[in-house]
């Protein structure tokens, strides 16, 4: 079966071991968004503290479509950042390094490790494994407030470094995440829930243009109705450009 983002749950030995494979259904997906998904809400933010060679003032582009059967929802916002801010970011949301010209990826888990220090509901990260061909188990924790109960998730999640594109001095890089086949570390007081993603930087170092997009689909289980978490996700994924 060639490998798609869906919300199904992948066993450890079911997860595809080629990067060209991982890569090529994940950027099929993440270059529709802009083409072919329905434009969202267009979210407007200050950041307290700017980085960026840009205003305070971000603008942060929601898309959404049905893939699958499921409900898929983006954000996608534009900055003007120095070599520099972007090798930071990537150190952030990839967990690749620059040695000299090249990137490394020196821990595969670090992405994972950091990312409770940006997302404001995420309370727990446990690293459980990291396959032979790159694959990151992680146990995850999220808050979303009472009354609602502590949401666990299981994925598995891929990280691949900066590379050069067919666009004149350009890079991306990506990160993927798929539900792991897993069982619940408290299945008694948790909701079990699941989310897969993709989040690509695409980078221009002569333009010093970045482009930030994230796809994901997502259940928060639970009596949640569904159209009521479509509605939320929005706002919730868009609020992540406000760490920047």
């Amino acid at each position: 079966m060639p490998f798609d983002l869906t919300t199904k749950a992948y066993k450890k030995e079911d997860l595809p071991a080629s990067q060209d494979e991982i890569v090529k259904a994940s950027q099929e997906l993440i270059d529709q968004v802009c083409t072919t998904w329905k434009k969202g809400k267009c979210f407007h933010y200050t950041l307290s503290t700017n980085p960026t060679l840009d205003s305070d003032k971000v603008a942060v582009q929601t898309y959404h479509t049905n893939r699958n059967n499921e409900y898929w929802l983006s954000r996608v916002s534009e900055h003007k950042v120095d070599v520099s801010l972007y090798e930071r970011l990537v150190k952030v949301l990839n967990g690749s390094v620059k040695e000299g010209t090249n990137w490394i990826l020196p821990d595969r888990t670090a992405r994972s490790r950091v990312e409770k220090d940006y997302i404001e509901t995420l309370n727990r990260v446990e690293i459980v494994e990291t396959t032979e061909s790159g694959w990151v188990g992680v146990n995850l924790e999220y808050e979303l407030g009472k009354p609602l109960t502590t949401r666990e998730f299981n994925e598995w999640v891929y990280v691949v470094p900066p590379s050069a594109t067919e666009e004149p001095d350009t890079e991306t890089c990506m990160v993927v995440s798929v539900v792991a086949d897993a069982p619940l570390r408290d299945s008694v007081a948790h909701t079990h829930a699941v989310y897969a993603s993709v989040e690509t930087l695409d980078y221009n170092s002569k333009t010093q243009n970045l482009v930030w997009k994230m796809a994901t689909t997502s259940d928060a289980g639970g009596n949640v109705p569904k159209w009521i978490q479509n509605t939320m996700i929005a706002k919730t994924v868009a609020k992540d450009v406000i760490h920047f």
